[in-house]
């Protein structure tokens, strides 16, 4: 692609993302982000098929980074052994917590937009995206803990669904209401250890010896 197609394109999704911020997907104008990007309407279809195509080029490759990596810190979790879980529980929410809310910041106009702006149901998609991986997690805690002998109490499954949904939409708060970063960490470490505490009390880890 050359300069002046790098140049138009870099335009077309900067004028795009301040004009999602300001009015939200549904009423975002094509008509106005070509006008604030200088070209035509037209030309914006020789970048992207369309506000669709133009939005999740704003969002789609941070949003997926951090579903990547946060399944990735999970994954981490698992491979320890099975015995040493329960006492890691906590140790790994101080950990992978503090980078969770960090990235969002780093790249928080994106999450302004996949949290806040986005079409009607997206933002669901991402929190049950990432809630699946959570649900993942807690199911493979349970089968770890079955593995050397501890009983776990069969757990329904719209529960187990609640309770991790529910974590990324207090994350979105943070987002929607402009907390402050070190708020934000303060808080989201706060309610995840409240939430672990609770899944330990659940799973009775604190019986293993």
């Amino acid at each position: 692609m050359s300069t002046q197609n790098t140049n138009t394109e870099n335009a077309i999704l900067e004028a795009g993302k301040k004009e999602f911020l300001a009015y939200g997907y549904e009423k975002a104008s094509l008509r106005r982000i070509a006008g604030a990007a200088s070209v035509t309407t037209g030309a914006i279809y020789g970048y992207f098929s369309g506000k669709e195509a133009l939005f999740e080029a704003l969002t789609g490759a941070v949003r997926d980074e951090l579903a990547e990596l946060y399944r990735q810190s999970h994954q981490d979790f698992a491979a320890l052994p099975p015995a040493e879980q329960p006492d890691a529980l906590m140790t790994i929410t101080d950990e992978y917590i503090p980078w969770m809310v960090d990235y969002i910041y780093d790249h928080f106009d994106t999450f302004k937009l996949l949290l806040c702006c986005n079409a009607p149901g997206a933002s669901e998609r991402f929190f049950d995206q990432l809630a699946r991986i959570e649900e993942q997690s807690c199911r493979d805690l349970a089968a770890a803990m079955e593995s050397i002998g501890h009983p776990v109490p069969k757990l329904n499954d719209s529960l187990i669904h609640i309770l991790c949904r529910s974590f990324f939409q207090q994350i979105q708060e943070f987002v929607s209401h402009d907390v402050p970063r070190e708020e934000a960490v303060a808080c989201a470490l706060i309610l995840a250890r409240f939430q672990h505490a609770g899944w330990r009390h659940i799973l009775k880890l604190d019986q293993i010896k």
